[in-house]
């Protein structure tokens, strides 16, 4: 009977957690550096690690997977290029000058470690995705690129570490120590302060939700199908990867696709499923192990991508606050950028903040697939 028992509570544990967590969120029972995200992340580690209860690895593993496919799509239909062009110049400058900067440190990274850790091409390609768009592209890229689901599991997990100190140090000193050194920020004549967003469970539009959802299951039939009608096979990974984004973005053409309601917030629900699914999958004494080199590499490259960001912006002039919200928006995604608007008491740059992080869901799987393979290619060369 037990055999039967506990994968049902694993299932109901990865489906239903991330509703309390946001509610936990919703109702203030959460401290300001600790998000559903990195709660839910939290849960499935202590659940794996206190072995709380018996764990199926095949069933995580399928529940990060199959998270990932539905979370991508639609966390990408609420994209408008035009608009993020039009009205985020600024925020779209510091954008790019993070991924670059992100491109940058991992490379670095990777020729000091390249004898030190396997496949460090690999690693550079996963952390690029992180720092490009956050956790989405990396689980997505590590597939593609064919790397373990331990390998996955360990780069997460250092990233989690260093992410974890890094957004808490945004909550106490580090604002105030970048104003220093970058100019403050200047509202626009005319800009009137936003309002941070509301609960997704305030007047939530399910008939929405269920309409994303089910063309969601379109575009990842299509995605298999092309994939299967190219290469007579789904391992093709990177592939599919490609074409479900590529799909998700022509879906979002579509002015009546953007302007469903919540189907942000419903790819973000799955992003937490996957949160909590990949956290079941953390086994601390297996990364003490084996996870040592990565996540040596893992903060070097980290590090690297802030500092690098932080030069080009004092280079650039870029102000502040378009600092911080940029940064937030490529190294953890759009799900924090709240957070960011009670930390530095500006929503004017929410709206272009979430539009960023969007534009790395975006850009960070070609991005990082592309940088990767790219990489191989010149250390193959040069070996």
């Amino acid at each position: 009977m037990s055999e039967v028992l506990w994968p049902i509570l694993q299932i109901a544990t990865i489906a239903f957690f991330p509703f309390l967590s946001r509610r936990m969120a919703h109702n203030g029972w959460l401290p300001a550096w600790l998000s559903p995200v990195v709660l839910c992340y939290a849960v499935g580690m202590l659940i794996r690690n206190l072995a709380l209860f018996p764990l199926d690895d095949n069933l995580s593993t399928t529940a990060t997977e199959a998270a990932i496919l539905f979370a991508i799509p639609l966390l990408l239909y609420a994209t408008d290029l035009g608009r993020w062009l039009k009205y985020a110049r600024g925020s779209l400058l510091s954008f790019g000058l993070c991924v670059l900067s992100g491109l940058a440190a991992t490379s670095v990274t990777a020729v000091v470690f390249w004898a030190e850790v396997e496949s460090p091409w690999q690693l550079a390609g996963m952390l690029t995705g992180i720092y490009t768009g956050g956790t989405p592209n990396m689980q997505a890229i590590g597939l593609a690129l064919s790397a373990t689901q331990e390998r996955i599991i360990v780069v997460n997990a250092a990233d989690v570490l260093m992410g974890g100190v890094y957004l808490l140090l945004l909550t106490s000193f580090l604002p105030a120590l970048f104003g220093k050194i970058l100019p403050a920020f200047l509202p626009a004549d005319g800009q009137t302060d936003e309002a941070l967003p509301e609960s997704p469970y305030n007047n939530f539009n399910y008939r929405d939700a269920l309409k994303a959802i089910l063309l969601t299951l379109a575009v990842i039939g299509s995605a298999l199908g092309a994939t299967w009608l190219v290469y007579e096979t789904l391992s093709e990974v990177a592939f599919l990867i490609l074409m479900l984004t590529t799909l998700s973005l022509i879906a979002a053409l579509s002015p009546r696709v953007r302007q469903w309601e919540h189907t942000f917030e419903t790819g973000e629900y799955f992003l937490l499923m996957f949160c909590v699914a990949l956290g079941m999958l953390a086994d601390f004494g297996q990364m003490a192990d084996a996870g040592l080199g990565i996540l040596g590499f893992t903060a070097v490259a980290f590090v690297g991508t802030i500092l690098l960001h932080l030069l080009l912006a004092a280079l650039f002039r870029i102000d502040r606050d378009t600092f911080l919200f940029t940064s937030v928006a490529a190294l953890y995604g759009p799900p924090f950028i709240g957070q960011m608007a009670s930390i530095t008491n500006n929503r004017q740059l929410i709206f272009s903040g979430i539009a960023m992080g969007l534009l790395g869901y975006a850009i960070g799987n070609y991005l990082g697939i592309g940088w990767a393979y790219l990489l191989q290619m010149i250390g193959s060369t040069l070996s």
